[in-house]
């Protein structure tokens, strides 16, 4: 990952500068010379020729203590030649024992060549020597910790065979971040244009057509020019894009994350979040939940834990996102996370860190949220998810066991690639799947904007609340498999629709298609609300009814100019008098229902029908199903 990594080497400078040794030999006037050309060469980006200068430096002077620390620094930071970073390393700790940070150095390329009793011997030095502090308290037992880690991880490998996506989505350029909508037919990533003067990050997207990816665009309302349109997350349903970008017109800080609508096929103008959101301080990586209620993202502050932390932020009974939260010592460290990714299922977290015990640079790792709001201590994906560079950008798709992955490995395009692979099964999340459907008027076919309310037939909790497509009607959501669900669809002028589903013995990965066909409001119309339920042969409301009827309550709320009769129907169980007694029934506990949640008296009305009004035949109980029934008509 070379190319990344020349973004952060005046960083590591700095770093190396902590250690400059105040024992070292000036060495004579050609070494002083040479070491000053090569510190120069590095401070503008010239790499090749700052090795070759310190080179010159150490081969003039042997003992100079700097020019063997700013080599260690590239072999292992830039060339990725462990071996000789150590050899330097070395060097250093015999001339100068006190710098003490080349004993972790040191024991971190030890550990990533699986030298792994050097790697112990250096990490044990370095707690011995190193100034006690809580900070060096953090840093040596997650050194040792590692490398106990990666003995493990590497001795039991994980089931690993990532498959390169081809070049439609991947080229001689650096793609990374990817996401994917729920349906797992629109991707999108981010592509870093390295030839540019400065640093060009655009997001692009492909379409998954008869097995294969289209060749990729970018998404040209969204991208600016001289601007960084970076790390992304996109709804599960295709039409929202949360991003980062710098240097547009309202930007607060470095970073800011924006939000774009999809309206058909057309993306509209980005809007910046906020100040709740945004600060002067640096806001990236933004991850939206599948519920739309949970915004995550990471943020570089003075005020969190480490350098670069994981917030959440939550929607509130408004509809606004509120403060951000930090997610708390389990997830952050003094380190630095980055790039959460909050799975469908609602409570698997995906996130990449160099705080947590790993075996490289930077590792992926999973934590549940629990019961209680509290996260479980983060588990490392193993080996060879994780190697000694560094790994990120995780995706796991709606279906839990498809996965896609950042990777510059041999065999690429060259740079930065992107990856699919199946995850090992011990890191995958529970099971959702993808819900598709569409609302139209019943008589003209016509698509509608309706809002879509999915609920939890067992607890009549709303799982999410969401609106079709302005412009075609479309919907999609992700919900957790084994369960049974109501959906209604509601629209100004039209009758509220009803329907109910189950994805308890849905096959894993598949997509479950619905249709909301929506009536217009007219004298005499009738609709049927499918989620009201009565015990065999009773009159009290069930309590899984009251989440459908609650919906209707704030329908006629909406609707004070309607006048409804609510109808009971039965099937032909039982005698007519029975039937109709029932039905009458049934009819009055739903209309007292509604009086006692406000709505009032005067535009309700309520009959029985017993059987008198089948639908169908009351041939099979498929049938008699259908004919049970509470409906309200239009009056």
């Amino acid at each position: 990952m070379k190319s990344l990594l020349k973004l952060f080497i005046l960083f590591l400078l700095s770093s190396c500068a902590t250690q400059h040794s105040m024992a070292q030999t000036d060495g004579s006037k050609k070494a002083q010379e040479a070491y000053k050309q090569a510190d120069e060469d590095l401070v503008f980006g010239r790499y090749e020729a700052a090795l070759v200068g310190f080179e010159k430096a150490i081969s003039i002077d042997s003992k100079y203590v700097n020019a063997h620390l700013q080599l260690a620094n590239l072999y292992q930071n830039l060339y990725l030649e462990y071996d000789k970073a150590i050899q330097h390393y070395e060097s250093v700790l015999k001339m100068d024992p006190s710098l003490v940070k080349s004993y972790y150095e040191g024991a971190k390329c030890c550990l990533y060549i699986q030298e792994w009793g050097k790697a112990k011997a250096f990490a044990l030095k370095y707690q011995e020597k190193r100034v006690v502090s809580p900070y060096s308290d953090w840093t040596s037992q997650v050194l040792l910790e590692s490398i106990e880690l990666a003995q493990q991880a590497i001795a039991n490998p994980v089931e690993y065979d990532p498959q390169n996506l081809g070049p439609a989505i991947n080229s001689d350029q650096a793609e990374y971040f990817p996401s994917i909508t729920a349906d797992n037919e629109f991707l999108y990533f981010t592509v870093n244009n390295e030839n540019d003067r400065y640093p060009n990050e655009d997001i692009y997207t492909a379409q998954f057509v008869d097995g294969k990816w289209q060749d990729r665009e970018p998404v040209s309302a969204v991208n600016r020019k001289n601007a960084q349109e970076g790390a992304h997350s996109i709804t599960q349903d295709g039409r929202y894009l949360f991003f980062a970008s710098d240097r547009m017109e309202d930007n607060q800080g470095r970073f800011d994350i924006y939000i774009a609508k999809k309206v058909g096929d057309e993306w509209r103008v980005p809007v910046n979040m906020g100040n709740t959101i945004n600060s002067r301080h640096w806001e990236s990586q933004p991850v939206i939940s599948a519920d739309a209620k949970q915004l995550f993202l990471v943020r570089k502050s003075n005020d969190g834990i480490g350098g670069s932390d994981i917030y959440v932020s939550k929607l509130d009974e408004t509809g606004r996102f509120g403060k951000l939260e930090n997610l708390g010592k389990t997830i952050n460290t003094p380190g630095d996370e980055q790039r959460p990714y909050l799975h469908p299922d609602g409570k698997t977290l995906y996130f990449a860190s160099n705080g947590h015990p790993g075996l490289g640079k930077t590792d992926v790792y999973k934590s549940t949220l629990q019961k209680d709001g509290t996260w479980t201590k983060p588990v490392n994906l193993g080996y060879p998810i994780n190697t000694s560079e560094v790994e990120f950008g995780l995706y796991v798709a709606a279906d839990g066991k498809s996965a896609y992955i950042s990777s510059d490995r041999e065999g690429g395009y060259g740079n930065m690639d992107i990856y699919s692979f199946d995850l090992p099964v011990s890191a995958r999340p529970e099971v959702v799947l993808s819900v598709k459907g569409v609302v139209k008027d019943i008589v003209s076919g016509q698509f509608l904007k309706a809002n879509i309310k999915i609920l939890d037939l067992k607890s009549g909790e709303v799982y999410k609340t969401l609106g079709s497509d302005d412009l075609n009607g479309s919907f999609l959501v992700t919900l957790p498999a084994g369960k049974n669900y109501a959906y209604q669809a509601n629209l100004d002028g039209y009758l509220p629709f009803s329907e109910t589903f189950s994805l308890k013995n849905s096959s894993e990965g598949a997509v479950v298609e619905l249709e909301a066909l929506m009536t217009k409001i007219e004298k005499g119309q009738e609709f049927v609300l499918k989620n009201i339920f009565f015990d065999s042969g009773e009159a009290i409301l069930k309590e899984e009814s009251l989440a459908e009827l609650n919906v209707l309550v704030d329908y006629l709320e909406s609707n004070e100019e309607l006048f409804l009769e609510i109808g009971g129907h039965t099937d032909s169980d039982g005698t007519e008098e029975q039937n109709l007694a029932l039905s009458k029934q049934r009819a009055k506990a739903v209309y007292f229902y509604l009086l006692a949640e406000g709505v009032k008296a005067g535009h309700l009305s309520y009959k029985g029908y017993g059987e008198g009004q089948a639908l169908v035949p009351n041939d099979n109980e498929e049938n008699k199903k259908k004919n049970r029934r509470t409906a309200f008509k239009v009056m």
